[in-house]
């Protein structure tokens, strides 16, 4: 009974992430063991409820049913497990006989990483997703990639460095926000943007059009603005200086302050990242006493207080949650007065809309002199989430928004030359604007070389032109 139904309540549930997913991989099974309690709550709001009452109905069934007419037998359960044996001895002769990685520093590479991956490819379903899930979860306790330590090396694009060029740089990181749900890039159902169009229309801002980001998860996405992983080159993450210890060395005073977690098998890249502030606070780390938690309202108390810090020269990094569903969970009373007959989705976008007014209202007081960017980790295709196989060009298309120290003037300027061949400002350019703020020059050529291709690391960990990304079509 025990057994039939704990394989049944897998099987479902690997049908209906399949179902909901499109393709199962291993960034999907990263994100669902990286789900913490307020995440997984909000994501089972999204299914109706007789799903559930169809799933305990079955599951009973199943029970009884095992109950009544199973026997333990123990020749049976010998006779059974003998392909399963066989199986696993065969996919393990295999792995050995393709290892890659037989000389490299084990804990330095990620191999169980390698092995819980090729273990599921050649085991699918509920096996190798199983499998998965146990390496995955042995790999948290023994790698060591993730420990927080200087790099002795500098990414070679880097040619040169001066006094920081910004005093006080503001990067705000959205969660799952879809610019053409914005007003100010045309959407005009709902007026989910008034404050950056009254912003735009004084000059305070500039929106760049057509801008996408290189990856659809966050995890991927996140690292290649704040470090120099590149689709192609994902190491550099764990191998070069990271732009916030770059920025510390330039005698910037660096905070990260964030609503989104930093912690686990999925968040691990980006919270690794924050870890290097001299000021990290998240909803799951240093947050005991200042009350920071999954709200993005709850950053704004520390964030306040982290303005009024008197160092000459600040970084700071706002990480936070965004327009991820449940989108109810993202709108308050004053996003639904406003919006009365909008969907969630678009009152969350105009909650994010006054959160960056707020932010740079407190900005203008506290600081004076400041250059902010606004953007977004990825997209999200609307009532359906993001970080699928064949769910299109939507999980990408992000905002970009820039308050520059002089109006609408050098760092607008900057990204529209920053655009690649095809005409798209890509989200991987961020670190070179960030990097031109806190003084260090870039080699052009370096530069040109990330421009004249337009790639993105997709969700099934592959590499695409975003002019080929794998869509509907694809899949049937």
């Amino acid at each position: 009974m025990c057994l039939n139904t704990t394989f049944v309540v897998l099987l479902v549930s690997n049908f209906y992430i399949a179902r909901l997913c499109q393709v199962v991989t291993g960034n999907t099974l990263d994100a669902i063991m990286g789900t913490n309690r307020h995440l997984t709550i909000s994501m089972m709001g999204t299914v109706p409820w007789p799903a559930y009452v169809a799933a305990a109905f079955m599951l009973a069934a199943v029970a009884v049913l095992s109950w009544r007419l199973g026997r333990w037998d123990r020749r049976a359960v010998m006779i059974a497990m003998v392909p399963l044996v066989l199986t696993g001895a065969y996919n393990t002769w295999k792995l050995y006989a393709t290892w890659p990685f037989r000389t490299a520093q084990w804990n330095d590479i990620g191999g169980l990483d390698y092995i819980a991956a090729n273990l599921r490819d050649h085991s699918p379903g509920v096996v190798g997703n199983a499998t998965y899930f146990i390496i995955m979860t042995a790999e948290r306790a023994v790698d060591k990639r993730f420990v927080v330590r200087p790099h002795p090396n500098t990414d070679p694009q880097v040619t040169g460095r001066h006094p920081g060029r910004v005093h006080n740089i503001i990067f705000v990181m959205g969660e799952s926000s879809l610019a053409s749900r914005y007003g100010i890039y045309g959407y005009d159902r709902q007026d989910t943007t008034p404050n950056l169009r009254n912003m735009q229309a004084r000059k305070q801002i500039c929106v760049l059009e057509k801008a996408h980001s290189n990856a659809n998860l966050t995890r991927y996405a996140v690292p290649m603005t704040f470090s120099f992983q590149i689709p192609e080159i994902r190491e550099k993450l764990f191998q070069e200086k990271n732009l916030i210890e770059m920025a510390g060395e330039n005698g910037y005073k660096t905070f990260w302050i964030a609503s989104q977690p930093g912690e686990g098998p999925y968040a691990r890249p980006y919270g690794y990242l924050s870890e290097y502030s001299d000021y990290t606070t998240r909803q799951d780390y240093n947050n005991e006493t200042n009350g920071v938690n999954w709200k993005d309202e709850s950053i704004m108390p520390v964030l306040a207080d982290k303005l009024r810090d008197p160092a000459p020269y600040k970084l700071y990094v706002v990480h936070i949650m965004g327009n991820h569903q449940q989108y109810s969970d993202k709108a308050s009373s004053d996003d639904i007065a406003a919006l009365p007959h909008a969907d969630a989705y678009d009152r969350s976008i105009h909650h994010t809309d006054e959160f960056v007014r707020r932010i740079m209202a407190m900005a203008a007081s506290q600081l004076g002199d400041y250059t902010l960017i606004y953007t977004s980790d990825h997209g999200e295709v609307v009532g359906m989430g993001h970080g699928y196989q064949y769910a299109g060009y939507d999980q990408y298309i992000i905002p970009m928004i820039i308050h520059d120290t002089n109006g609408v003037g050098n760092y607008c300027d900057m990204a529209e030359q920053m655009r690649n061949r095809d005409g798209y400002y890509t989200s991987i350019m961020n670190k070179y604007l960030l990097l031109d703020m806190l003084g260090y020059d870039v080699d052009p050529a370096a530069m040109d070389a990330v421009r004249n291709k337009d790639h993105v690391l997709h969700s099934d960990s592959k590499i695409y032109d975003y002019s080929n990304l794998p869509t509907e079509r694809n899949r049937h």
